[in-house]
């Protein structure tokens, strides 16, 4: 979560001030070598045939391999589709010689022609549209021929062309000289390589400032002044330039809309396209109840994008003042009770100061209020009023009346602060209020709890409540709430079964029929881990039971949670040794046993398992035996 006025945690991301933004690039662009879709050349002697290029040496210009002259030229198309929308700032076409018939002359050009669809025949070359580019060095004797034929690829991308294609030929004065023929070598046929780079963006519909949308038009949003965190989106479709660790940065700028020079601008590097970049502007760069604007823009170190249209939103930096918290049925000040059954009618008053926007309400300690991470890594800050225990004021600095419940008993404290629009909070103001104990009274119905058997419990409201209790809403350890109705006399009965070796803890709260909410009762039970004893004759409570010569009957039934009891092994006194009795089929052995005299007597029982180990604890089951009378 993020603290909203804590400015580390809001920024989440490194940011560098520039009083001037680099100009020159200082990451390299990219470069793809592509090899040609259709690659051929053509033969004068051979006009209507098309000799594919794959991979042997081919003819260019004028040789004669049977003694009568061949005129050669060889067509390449290039599939360019993959640089749409990219800037091109190279692109070369190479080859490579395998022989030369005069290693002192050499002259070799390049032509762009319409785009080939099939590979040429010598009558129907494709039409040619401008020359590109020669090579006539004579330095080497075999050579590496290289072309410039950016302006072509340029141009087909720019037009929205997949293709291009070229034309290699010895120049039309020297064609039909052989001492100008030469082969180009097949091995290393020919190559285009592209330097390209598309240019990065802002993602307009990505841009957020203080968690809240860009807004173009009034009215701006308030951004708390120490909450000036604006987020843009950079997009950029070169795979190499969306990665973590990329040249990407994206540059903000802020500025009072009333004093465009007094602009200041901030750097993240190290942006992705999959997160927004983030950056944190100093709380004392902007004034109360100022308007500002904000753009972004990127870099990817060798394009920057355009600014971004621009973002508004007015500063906010003073909080709210503290607000009025009366009552018209609850004493304020500790001078008196609470009444039992109504909820307390509360009016909060902004005291006329147009900065109020509303208010927040607590019975304990109020909670740091806090944004989230969203989709894109973006601040998700929810509306202040759409929290809980928030009530907007019917008018700016005007009041709010509410209906509440204090959460306990005894004296508690009520606390109000006022929220503005930018979502900071005044001063609390705290009430003193005695609240008297309300809670239901829980009762077990039938005999004491036993493990593995249904326990129900009765739930009986506050006697001045009783009649207007419409249900309970109670919770069963730490399941969900679930809610009985109230029958006539308004209590209610709930079961469940026993089933926790530790024991179980219920909470329940009445609900009437005017909305108000009672304070908490509670129950549990502990099932210690030892053997159960009951008896009806002579009963646990207290009180002596029977007499002399009177026997009775002593169930025992196994710890908590155990699934196998073989028997029992019990002594009347600490000073006899143990007798063991065999357990039934349920895990249950009842004894009989009769008090040879009155008095006060200590039952110990241990619980024994099929394989012969004994229960760590013994129950011990103290009960009196009645003298005569």
């Amino acid at each position: 979560m993020f603290k909203r006025r804590s400015l580390l945690a809001l920024a989440g991301a490194v940011v560098v001030a520039l009083t001037a933004l680099p100009a020159t690039a200082t990451a390299a662009p990219h470069h793809s070598r592509l090899g040609p879709v259709l690659a051929s050349h053509t033969d004068s002697a051979a006009p209507h045939t098309a000799f594919a290029w794959n991979g042997q040496d081919v003819p260019l210009g004028t040789s004669k391999p049977d003694g009568r002259p061949h005129v050669s030229r060889v067509y390449l198309t290039f599939d360019v589709a993959a640089f749409a929308g990219a800037r091109i700032s190279a692109a070369t076409l190479r080859l490579q010689e395998s022989t030369t018939a005069d290693c002192a002359k050499r002259a070799i050009e390049v032509w762009a022609t319409k785009t080939a669809t099939a590979d040429p025949t010598w009558a129907n070359a494709p039409e040619r549209e401008r020359w590109v580019d020669d090579f006539t060095s004579t330095g080497p004797c075999v050579a590496y021929p290289s072309f410039d034929v950016a302006a072509v690829v340029r141009d087909a991308v720019g037009q929205g062309r997949s293709r291009v294609t070229l034309e290699v030929k010895v120049p039309w004065r020297y064609e039909r000289d052989a001492t100008y023929g030469r082969t180009l070598s097949g091995y290393h046929g020919a190559a285009l390589t592209v330097e390209h780079n598309q240019v990065p963006s802002i993602v307009d519909q990505h841009r957020y400032n203080g968690g809240l949308a860009c807004a173009t038009a009034a009215p701006y949003p308030r951004l708390d002044q120490h909450f000036v965190t604006l987020e843009a989106l950079p997009a950029d479709l070169d795979p190499g330039d969306q990665r973590l660790g990329s040249a990407l940065a994206v540059d903000f700028a802020l500025w009072p809309q009333d004093d465009p020079a007094a602009r200041t601008e901030q750097r993240v590097p190290g942006a992705e396209t999959t997160r927004v970049a983030r950056s944190q502007f100093p709380a004392d760069l902007v004034t109360d109840g100022r308007a500002y604007s904000w753009q972004a823009r990127v870099t990817d170190g060798v394009d920057t994008s355009a600014w971004s249209p621009p973002c508004h939103f007015t500063a906010d930096a003073a909080d709210p003042p503290t607000p009025a918290v009366t009552s018209t049925n609850y004493p304020l000040d500790g001078s008196g009770w609470a009444p039992v059954g109504e909820p307390g009618v509360f009016t909060f008053d902004g005291g006329g100061d147009p900065d109020v926007a509303g208010f927040e309400w607590t019975w304990g300690e109020f909670s740091v209020p806090g944004c989230t991470s969203g989709e894109l890594n973006r601040l998700i800050c929810p509306d202040r009023f759409a929290e809980p225990n928030t009530v907007r004021a019917d008018r700016p600095g005007g009041t709010a009346t509410v209906d509440l419940t204090p959460s306990g008993s005894g004296p508690v404290r009520l606390r109000v602060r006022a929220l503005d629009a930018a979502g900071r909070d005044s001063e609390p103001a705290t009430s003193l209020i005695l609240v008297p104990g309300s809670g239901p009274r829980v009762s077990v119905v039938g005999g004491p709890p036993r493990f593995g058997q249904d326990v129900t419990l009765e739930f009986t409201p506050h006697a001045d409540v009783a009649a207007r209790t419409v249900d309970f809403t109670y919770r069963l350890d730490q399941q969900e709430p679930l809610v009985v109705q109230a029958g006539p006399d308004g209590k209610a009965t709930v079961t469940f079964r026993a089933d926790r070796e530790n024991g179980h803890r219920v909470t329940v709260r009445s609900r009437s029929d005017n909305g108000w909410t009672s304070d908490e009762g509670s129950w549990s039970v502990h099932f210690p881990p030892w053997p159960g004893v009951t008896s009806e004759v002579y009963p646990a409570d207290g009180q002596p039971h029977g007499g002399e010569g009177v026997p009775g009957t002593f169930t025992f039934t196994p710890p908590p949670g155990w699934s196998d009891v073989a028997a029992y092994r019990y002594s009347f006194d600490y000073f006899e040794p143990h007798v063991e009795v065999a357990a039934g089929p349920d895990g249950a052995a009842t004894i009989t046993w009769t008090p040879p005299t009155p008095g006060w007597y200590s039952l110990s029982v241990y619980a024994v398992r099929s394989d012969g180990t004994v229960s760590t604890y013994d129950a011990t089951y103290s009960f009196g035996v009645a003298w005569p009378e």
